[in-house]
């Protein structure tokens, strides 16, 4: 069947907007023909002052919304009820009664509506999304983000410092990582504690959330933009009933994990890009021919082994960002395609993100200031 080229319009063409151009152009079947910008005119495609000039443009399939985080609702339900599909990125709503009004619009429209969770879409996401199914290494009970993040590209009048236009950095930034634990879990968030410290000149430059959930997993996330550039560093630590992992990277690309295996789970390290071990000892036994049962938690496993390895896409990381945009942009066309396809992230998986950014039921909220010099 020969279907013809998904349209995309861009709302919003900064450095961001221009990376997707060019990835997303590569794709067989989708044509970027419009963009909206107040200052850079991308080349041969159309080119609006204003994003409404999207709306009624009729070689528009789809509008990918780039554009500070307060305008993102505004654009998705306008684009939403002009009958185009709509990629938003995250934040999906910088409110959550936006957000959640957001749903109505799709359902009742019928389009296709998804967030820009592109970290979902990278190769070791992937691979633990997966372990939440087959559980090779138990339940994942533990969870630690670390982003120590640069601000030099970040002036003062930057729009990232402005809470009314971004949110705060939970919200801008922290629902990537609420999103890429989730994906990891079956388990359902029951509580939220948040903090957040501002500058003397009132920017909130750092913040810490920690989400319990119902299985007893927890999940804490410290950001800091406050670092020269070079000087930038995302950790990532994974804590199961059977594996620990450490990984590096703001989509991690790399790592090292130590884990109990046993003969039917040691394949699930081999799924790990260019894995190597780098150690192995038996679980200690206590003369029998099979090794015993481990208790854990109150639970009983298998294992045979204690096996150290390390592991490394070993590919440019904006290249794993393009493959990432890519297959993000195909997993739309193919739900604009097919109606049964199920999107791999939902505009609900947005919502869920957001209440877990800014929703005080059940949680703690704090705030920091640094007092002025005297």
């Amino acid at each position: 069947m020969n279907l013809r080229p998904l349209r995309v319009g861009l709302a919003g063409y900064g450095s961001f907007a221009r990376f997707l151009q060019k990835s997303w152009s590569s794709l067989e079947g989708v044509q970027i023909v419009a963009a909206a910008s107040l200052h850079d005119a991308p080349e041969n495609i159309r080119t609006y002052e204003h994003w409404d000039g999207l709306l009624t443009d009729k070689e528009v399939d789809l509008v990918a919304i780039i554009t500070p985080p307060n305008l993102h609702a505004a654009i998705a339900s306008a684009v939403m009820e002009a009958g185009k599909h709509v990629l938003i990125e995250k934040p999906v709503a910088t409110a959550l009664a936006d957000a959640r009004r957001l749903l109505e619009i799709r359902d009742r429209t019928g389009r296709v509506a998804t967030i820009d969770f592109l970290m979902r879409f990278t190769p070791l996401a992937e691979i633990f999304a997966s372990w939440k199914r087959d559980l090779p290494f138990g339940r994942l009970r533990r969870a630690a983000i670390e982003n120590h993040a640069q601000d030099e590209t970040l002036p003062t009048g930057h729009w990232f410092w402005d809470i009314a236009q971004s949110g705060g950095i939970l919200v801008e930034h922290g629902g990537h990582f609420f999103d890429l634990i989730g994906s990891f879990t079956s388990a359902r968030p029951v509580r939220v504690d948040r903090w957040a410290y501002r500058r003397p000149n009132g920017a909130q430059d750092r913040t810490l959330a920690t989400v319990c959930y119902d299985d007893g997993l927890t999940f804490t996330q410290y950001h800091t933009f406050s670092r020269p550039f070079f000087f930038e560093r995302t950790t990532t630590q994974l804590w199961y009933d059977l594996a620990e992992l450490e990984l590096e990277g703001w989509f991690p690309f790399s790592g090292r994990i130590r884990a109990l295996t046993n003969a039917a789970t040691e394949p699930a390290l081999a799924m790990l890009p260019h894995f190597t071990e780098m150690s192995r000892r038996p679980v200690p036994q206590s003369g029998g021919a099979l090794p015993p049962p481990i208790t854990i938690g109150g639970e009983p496993f298998s294992a045979s082994d204690e096996i150290v390895g390390t592991f490394d896409i070993r590919r440019p990381k904006m290249d794993i960002y393009a493959d990432a945009v890519r297959a993000m942009l195909v997993d739309v066309r193919r739900a604009i395609d097919d109606p049964a396809h199920q999107l791999r992230v939902t505009l609900e998986a947005g919502v869920e993100a957001l209440r877990l950014a800014v929703e005080e039921t059940g949680a703690a909220s704090a705030e920091a200031r640094m007092p002025p010099p005297p």
